[in-house]
């Protein structure tokens, strides 16, 4: 098991994470005893039985059909159904909040991201909103700061639909305001984030969990994932663990955001890519981890 940072472990958690009750979703997650010996005072806590971190959720692996199925189309061309097996790993049941990015900038770690116009860093009231405006580098850097990565793109799509069939990590049932923070439209008026304009805090869409308690996993922000972006990566690509291609020069993000009207562009496989030195109010990103 992977531990946080003693700093930012509550910074990572639900809002509720000062009690027992901060656990998203039936995470078979436990915390781990204390060690047998007394500490010495001045140890390094991460060392010394600290809890387990409740937002990091445990997921088991497995085999599932990654990708566009036809019956949830229409497909685009570089997202095939195909079969993927999964080793276990580890990954955040929420996008990483604002003040728990900070937290890493403070400890030198961490690049200060972009904070102009609808950015959230430096917002002390969006402290629990997910960082975003974050280039592929400064999610990645964060990600190894607490000792974690960013996932795949096979893991994230894996936790988002628990490994099954389904367009949306909730279900069938298309995308709306009561699943998802995104472009809401009233008669030809509107406004993204649910009317709100703004990102909402992590975690404030039970409705739209994945069946392995993952929150956010459309809407809000966009998440950067681990793989290069390679438009026909998916037909030759390995069945176990598949990482991306080699080499690129686009990353892959997911999930949607904010400002998407269409419900299509929030299902659980469909595929963005971006230019990784850029970035934008819509993105941000959650970490993953491997099993010990």
């Amino acid at each position: 098991m992977v531990l946080a940072p003693a700093a930012a472990l509550c910074l990572v958690s639900l809002p509720a994470c000062t009690t027992d009750d901060a656990s998203v979703g039936d995470s078979s997650d436990t915390e781990t005893s204390t060690t047998d010996s007394p500490e010495t005072e001045g140890e390094d806590e991460r060392e010394t039985g600290e809890p387990d971190d409740p937002n990091l959720i445990e997921i088991p692996g497995g085999s599932f059909m990654m990708g566009c199925d036809q019956a949830h189309g229409p497909c685009d061309a570089d997202n095939p159904a195909h079969e993927v097996t999964l080793s276990g790993y580890w990954i955040e049941a929420t996008e990483v909040t604002v003040a728990a990015y900070t937290a890493c900038v403070d400890a030198g770690a961490c690049t200060k991201p972009d904070d102009a116009g609808s950015c959230n860093y430096g917002l002390i009231a969006n402290a629990n909103h997910p960082i975003n405006c974050v280039l592929w580098q400064q999610a990645a850097d964060y990600c190894a700061w607490m000792g974690r990565r960013l996932p795949s793109e096979a893991e994230w799509e894996f936790a988002a639909t628990g490994g099954n069939v389904r367009p949306y990590p909730w279900g069938t049932a298309a995308a709306n305001c009561a699943f998802a923070h995104m472009f809401e439209t009233d008669g030809e008026m509107g406004d993204y984030g649910c009317k709100t304009g703004k990102t909402a805090a992590v975690g404030s869409y039970p409705n739209g969990a994945s069946p392995l308690g993952m929150l956010d996993m459309a809407g809000n922000v966009d998440e950067w994932v681990a793989d290069w972006y390679g438009a026909g990566y998916y037909a030759t690509s390995p069945s176990q663990d598949p990482t991306g291609p080699s080499e690129g020069t686009l990353r892959v993000n997911r999930g949607g955001d904010m400002y998407d009207a269409s419900s299509l562009n929030l299902r659980a496989f469909k595929r963005w890519k971006t230019d990784p030195n850029t970035t934008g109010p819509e993105r941000g990103f959650r970490c993953a981890a491997d099993s010990p």
